[in-house]
């Protein structure tokens, strides 16, 4: 009896000590991922002087809201941060748009109907996710500049529309998992597979369809490589390029840091908000993916 009892008191204490431990571990991890972007939040709040301050203040001691004011307007002349940050919301949408429709339009294809090499296809889409992203680059550079496309924004807005291994194997996935008793229901009913696709797999798929938009999203606005190959006019430059330009000329005169941050901060909200706003459909689409898959 002693024994059992002695169990039954242990068991609860366990349980306490487990919770403890894990709430403890995920405080320190967020800690540790919100720690940067504090740090930048603070500094685009400071005055130059207490950006070089050692030991640095973790707060300012009186927050510059007008700082944000002098990197966005009073310096425009210096950098057209607006017209970055307008290339970026053209360049992020685009790469979506065609991201999200080519693969869904394909990954429909390959889940739901038959054909000779169906299989071998795949398999040749899915190996090229093993093909480094950044060694195309220089072949895709004289192509486009052969057609006249260097200095455009059609090499960064075009590739999408051909799709992405990645988000084809992804909405593959989840689609294979629906009941394909649906496509014949509606077949029954007069549908033809355009129908079934519209009416049927995109309202069902919608988790999975956000969950590659949110992904999308995060690579393209930060995307720093594409843009800084294809594109040679400052005004074209997306936000990452003119961030780059602006981080050069700080290195040459140390008296822009609480400037920078300003607009590193301005730049990190929308991928933070669009994440957490669709975290809920980005963890399920993806889950959901796997599993049925």
């Amino acid at each position: 009896m002693k024994e059992g009892n002695s169990m039954n008191n242990t068991n609860p204490l366990n349980k306490i000590v487990k919770s403890i431990l894990i709430y403890a571990s995920l405080i320190a991890i967020s800690i540790i991922f919100v720690l940067p972007f504090w740090e930048i939040l603070t500094t685009s709040l400071k005055t130059f002087l207490e950006t070089t301050e050692y030991p640095p203040k973790f707060l300012p001691q009186v927050p510059q809201w007008h700082n944000y004011y002098s990197a966005f307007v009073k310096n425009a002349d210096i950098w057209p941060i607006f017209t970055w940050l307008k290339n970026t919301v053209f360049t992020t949408s685009m790469v979506v748009i065609g991201n999200v429709l080519s693969g869904t339009f394909i990954a429909y294809g390959f889940a739901r109907f038959d054909g000779r090499g169906k299989n071998l296809w795949f398999m040749l889409i899915i190996s090229t996710m093993l093909i480094p992203v950044y060694s195309t680059l220089v072949p895709l550079f004289i192509i486009f500049r052969v057609i006249h496309w260097y200095n455009t924004f059609l090499p960064i807005i075009v590739q999408p529309f051909f799709g992405f291994a990645v988000y084809i194997f992804l909405l593959r996935q989840f689609i294979m998992g629906l009941p394909c008793e649906l496509d014949e229901a509606a077949t029954m009913d007069g549908a033809n597979p355009f129908g079934i696709f519209f009416k049927i797999i995109i309202p069902l798929t919608m988790p999975a369809i956000i969950a590659v938009g949110v992904i999308c999203f995060v690579n393209a606005w930060g995307d720093f490589f594409t843009p800084l190959i294809f594109l040679s006019d400052m005004k074209k430059y997306t936000i990452s390029v003119g961030l780059s330009i602006m981080q050069s000329q700080m290195r040459q005169n140390l008296t822009d840091t609480h400037l920078i941050a300003c607009v590193t901060t301005v730049v990190t909200l929308p991928s933070l908000i669009i994440f957490f706003s669709a975290q809920k459909f980005f963890v399920s689409g993806l889950t959901l993916g796997a599993v049925k898959g």
